[in-house]
């Protein structure tokens, strides 16, 4: 292989001839002028001896410095790729330190949310403990085995998550208490509107729905806790109008929801007069519009205030679940079809009723 750098050096000796070559005189000239023109020659090839070292002086001084910026270069690479890779090697720490974090995190907020659904396992002293108590409801408050027979029921159901009655809303009230079920009378799809005459009636107004509530013995409970209106809402029941407490009512069909919800407290508090009656509003239900409406173009909330102006009406205290911390919203994780809690629902149910009784009675 050749020497590149004797190529060079031969190639700039053979341009610098050519040069000299083009710089002389044509033939035919004077004697005189053939020995300056000598003369000159030998001077010539003094000059271009001096610069071709002066050229092969400059090209070993740049090569020289090409060889110095080759390895700066290098230097610099390698310092950059050493950089970076301390940056990524920053960065991935980092994140597996949010991550981390955010672990650390999401695992407090679960179990500051289980210690606010969760009592202890003794139940506190208070009014409450022992006595018996009986529910109003409809099927949300149903469970196979635990309401009368005859009784249309919804939980256990294949599309929800609550398997066992200790699942239920109301037994976690009544574990939380340490109350005493006298009574389950929760009919499932039953409104409080209907016939309220017939023996055979769901009708929340009825009088075979308040009389059962005191079960074969006959005994009257401590404590009964009225949780319905939902169906009504749902079929469209008329919302009719308030203006204070009428006389007692005895109609037969009542299809107007002020005047059935009021029936069923008189009912209640002529039957059971020594007995703690608490009324339960509705969980709100929405729509992928928004806020559901029924056929009427009322609301969920519209029930609820007619709950609580005829309750408080009633000198009946009110527990309000729109404070439970289910929005509605949130009623894909907390219900299993947007109407029936699932267990995480019940729970946040049973939790605030839990501390509403506890607090307020």
């Amino acid at each position: 292989m050749r020497d590149n750098g004797t190529l060079g050096k031969k190639a700039i000796g053979a341009l610098l001839l050519a040069v000299l070559l083009l710089l002389q005189p044509a033939g035919g000239l004077p004697v005189r002028a053939q020995g300056l023109q000598g003369t000159q020659a030998d001077m010539s090839a003094q000059d271009t001896a001096e610069i071709q070292a002066q050229a092969e002086a400059q090209m070993v001084a740049h090569l020289a410095a090409w060889e110095q910026a080759k390895e700066e270069y290098a230097a610099q690479l390698a310092a950059y790729q050493q950089a970076l890779a301390e940056q990524q090697a920053a960065a991935e720490a980092g994140q597996e330190s949010a991550n981390a974090q955010a672990a650390a995190n999401a695992q407090a907020a679960a179990d500051s949310q289980a210690a606010a659904e969760t009592f202890p396992s003794a139940v506190p002293a208070t009014w409450f403990a022992g006595k018996t108590v009986s529910i109003l409801g409809d099927s949300i408050s149903t469970f196979q085995g635990w309401i009368p027979e005859g009784y249309a029921c919804f939980y256990p159901n294949p599309d929800n998550d609550i398997k066992d009655v200790s699942q239920t809303w109301w037994m976690q009230v009544i574990q939380n208490t340490g109350m005493r079920l006298l009574v389950n009378g929760s009919w499932s799809a039953s409104a409080v509107c209907g016939d309220s005459r017939a023996e055979d009636s769901g009708a929340g107004c009825s009088s075979r729905r308040i009389v059962d509530l005191m079960g074969n013995t006959g005994t009257v409970p401590d404590v009964i806790l009225v949780y319905m209106g939902i169906n009504d809402f749902f079929h469209s029941i008329d919302l009719g109008s308030f203006s204070g407490t009428a006389a007692y009512r005895n109609d037969h069909y009542i299809w107007d929801f002020t005047e059935g919800y009021e029936l069923m407290l008189q009912k209640l508090q002529a039957v059971y007069p020594t007995s703690r009656i608490y009324c339960m509003t509705l969980l709100e239900s929405n729509s992928w519009e928004g806020t559901r409406v029924n056929a009427n173009g009322n609301t969920v909330e519209d029930y609820n205030s007619r709950i609580r102006q005829i309750a408080a009406a009633h000198g009946i205290p009110v527990i309000d679940l729109r404070n439970c911390g289910i929005a509605s919203y949130e009623l894909g994780w907390h219900t299993s079809d947007g109407i029936h809690p699932n267990r995480k629902g019940a729970a946040k149910i049973a939790a605030y009723v839990t501390n509403a009784l506890l607090l307020g009675g």
